[in-house]
């Protein structure tokens, strides 16, 4: 057997591996910064819904970190989310359906994230209206820490 057929059949079971183990997938998350009091409070559900579950924590928390990150640099310069209602579409879409399986494990997460009297809402309001992306990514960073203390 040729070396590079040894070497192409090693890489698919190491891939096949890497698929097969869900532990594997899980992204690692720098250690996040605590956000004000305030907000500790209003996250404190985010992290009661979550605790008992690391694997999901560690995802939403991963996801809500670069979030935040995303939506702070956003502000600096080009702004793609501009308004609130973008900010509402883009937790929709990318958030609940990119973490379905989670916010089902997880009864009542979402509501207590992206619901009427979620996070979000309380913190920013829902009427429409330009986006703060200061106090947008603030919120979105301390629902990454609720996340990453359910751990």
């Amino acid at each position: 057997m040729k070396p590079i057929t040894i070497f192409a059949v090693v890489l698919v079971a190491a891939g096949s591996l890497y698929r097969w183990n869900p532990q594997a997938a899980t992204p690692i998350v720098p250690a996040i910064e605590p956000p004000s009091a305030q907000l500790q409070l209003l996250v404190a559900p985010v992290t009661r819904n979550l605790t008992g579950r690391p694997v999901e924590a560690r995802l939403l928390a991963a996801f809500y970190y670069e979030a935040s990150e995303t939506i702070r640099r956003d502000g600096l310069n080009a702004k793609i989310v501009k308004t609130k209602p973008h900010l509402v579409a883009f937790c929709e879409r990318a958030a609940t359906l990119r973490f379905q399986g989670a916010f089902s494990k997880v009864p009542g997460l979402a509501a207590v994230i992206h619901g009427p009297d979620g996070v979000i809402a309380k913190v920013l309001g829902l009427e429409p209206g330009e986006l703060d992306h200061a106090k947008s990514a603030e919120v979105l960073h301390a629902i990454a820490w609720a996340c990453q203390e359910a751990e």
